[in-house]
């Protein structure tokens, strides 16, 4: 069955439209899916951007409490018990106590320096050979102290210099600068600003307590996901002879990371360059993040406490992210990833419409299919009961007299009640096998029994319809199994074909022969039914099997039937 005009422009009408919606909405989703992977590109930008600060802020907060603790005022300076009160005070409170390795107050004494230490356990300053891991720091302190503010009115000269070092702010707290050849936090004790040198205190830390304790806290609290770190963190020390303070990761940033998502130093002047050198992320959005409220957050407080030293070993952290390497990338295979998932969904919906439309329309000829099998049905039901009835009423009305007439017409009522029994018996043998009710039962059989016992259930319609049987059976055939009445049948439907589409020759053919097959123990038995008649149609050969299919060609040249033949000779075949 051809599909009409009609339903080709139903069919169109339906998937056109379907097709440009799915185009928009293709279009949609990529353009979503890119406002998405922006919008999640500023927001992991921002926020690694405010981890890192956070990192930092941390960091600072954590050394800055010693700075704050040796604070004194200037009438106390030249006593040392408050500096031992102030550090005994800290050492309860801090939550790192051991990060501070030595106190220190360094005394410059021409033509040599002098150094107190503090005992912990004594809790009293005293004099020690000047440390040798402090000798760089010898030619450092030489250098003119700076002095805040408030205290420049006190200086009588003006040959002072004041080194670049230290931030000048208000207040006594200033002054703190980190030293990472230490590592140490050192600071001027201005007692005579008149004085070309001054004495320091000089703070000296642990570096074990920093790589094994302070810093892996840090990036526990500031990098850390659902499944641990999400990114992996390095501090170094240095730009030329390069120093790996503290690494996630093995190995990571002992060399030169390229693809970094994040930099940052560690120490320097950060309220000066807020997100400039000292703070930076690598990432194109990063530049549409507001970091004014960002900075007016961290304030100004304390930030100056400890500044950067002059050498070229200052510490940098170092930030990039486990999956894709830069950010930039992660967030790429991100999108790749949902453009994937999304597209994968819109081709599932794709695949489902299709499904839909084929299966309508697989529905629908399926339904029209069943009402021309019905057309048929009657129409084979009709013919046989018209001529049952016009018999019936021709001997109820006296019309036939003699027993030749009876004869005649209860031969011809009983050879149309044997059709509409094998109309029914065929009907119901489709229902049966199509819910799979039909049971066989095999046993041994010989070709040309069944052959022989089929030619004679069908010897009167190939005698009416004055058919030739050619019948090429070999004698020395094997038995095969099957069930004696279901291939009976089989051969009956095939033989019926054969009648009804070979009028022109009116010729049937009828062969047996051993095939070799490796699916079935090696041999088989096949037999075929052939005519010469109209033959199949090549676009029909497809869709010959299928129940109450009749081919265009067969409608046309008006011969009957319910297409259920073939349909159930295969239907019983394959369920033996």
């Amino acid at each position: 069955m051809k599909v009409s005009l009609s339903e080709r422009t139903r069919s169109a009408a339906l998937i056109i439209p379907a097709v440009l919606v799915l185009m928009v909405m293709a279009a949609l989703l990529y353009r979503w899916s890119n406002q998405v992977s922006e919008a999640t590109s500023v927001r992991l930008a921002d926020s690694l951007q405010m981890s890192m600060v956070n990192w930092h802020l941390n960091l600072f907060r954590d050394l800055s409490d010693i700075c704050l603790a040796m604070r004194v005022d200037p009438d106390e300076r030249a006593d040392l018990d408050p500096y031992v009160r102030r550090f005994v005070e800290w050492r309860t409170a801090a939550p790192y106590p051991e990060v501070v390795a030595h106190l220190y107050i360094l005394k410059f004494a021409e033509p040599r320096w002098r150094a107190l230490r503090l005992d912990p356990s004594a809790l009293k300053f005293e004099p020690v050979d000047w440390p040798a891991r402090l000798t760089r720091l010898q030619e450092v302190l030489r250098q003119p102290a700076i002095v805040s503010d408030g205290e420049r009115h006190n200086l009588r000269g003006t040959n002072l210099r004041f080194t670049e070092t230290f931030y000048a702010s208000e207040g006594s707290l200033a002054g703190w600068r980190f030293e990472p050849s230490i590592p140490a936090l050192v600071r001027p004790m201005v007692f005579d600003a008149r004085a070309e040198t001054t004495d320091w205190i000089a703070i000296e830390l642990n570096r074990d307590v920093i790589q094994t304790r302070i810093f892996p806290d840090l990036s526990q609290r500031y990098f850390t996901g659902v499944d641990g770190l999400d990114y992996m963190i390095a501090v170094v020390a240095g730009t030329g002879s390069r120093e790996l303070i503290y690494s996630s990761d093995p190995d990571f940033g002992a060399e030169e990371v390229a693809d970094a998502d994040g930099r940052m130093d560690v120490f320097g002047n950060v309220t000066a360059r807020t997100f400039g050198s000292p703070i930076y992320v690598f990432h194109k959005v990063s530049e549409n993040a507001g970091v004014s409220g960002l900075a007016a957050s961290i304030g100004t407080s304390w930030f100056p406490l400890i500044g950067k030293s002059s050498q070229d070993s200052d510490w940098q952290l170092i930030v990039r992210h486990r999956r894709g390497g830069a950010l930039g990338a992660f967030v790429a295979e991100m999108h790749r990833r949902d453009l994937a998932i999304s597209f994968g969904a819109l081709f599932l919906l794709v695949v489902s419409v299709a499904m839909l439309v084929v299966t309508s329309q697989r529905a629908n000829r399926h339904a029209k299919l069943q009402m021309d099998f019905v057309t048929a049905v009657s129409h084979e039901l009709r013919s046989p009961l018209t001529i049952i009835s016009s018999a019936a009423q021709n001997i109820a009305h006296g019309v036939v007299e003699g027993k030749q007439q009876v004869t005649q017409y209860g031969a011809a009522i009983e050879g149309q009640a044997r059709q509409l029994a094998r109309l029914v018996e065929e009907i119901l043998l489709f229902a049966a096998t199509r819910e799979d009710r039909q049971r066989y039962s095999l046993r041994p059989l010989q070709v040309a029994d069944i052959v022989d016992s089929t030619l004679t259930a069908t010897a009167d319609l190939i005698a009416a319809s004055r058919f030739i049987v050619e019948r090429e059976i070999p004698p020395d055939l094997p038995p095969i199994m099957g069930d004696p009445a279901a291939l009976s049948q089989c051969l009956q439907n095939l033989i019926t074909n054969a009648l009804k589409y070979g009028a022109g020759q009116r010729w049937i053919g009828i062969r047996a022969s051993v095939h070799e097959n490796e699916g079935i123990n090696g041999r088989e038995i096949q037999i075929s039914v052939s005519d010469r008649g109209i033959g199949i149609d090549p676009d029909d050969l497809p869709r010959i099997f299928e129940p109450f299919y009749r081919s265009p060609s067969a409608t046309a040249a008006q011969i009957h039937g319910t297409g259920l033949g073939l349909s159930l000779a295969k239907s019983i075949s394959e369920a033996m």
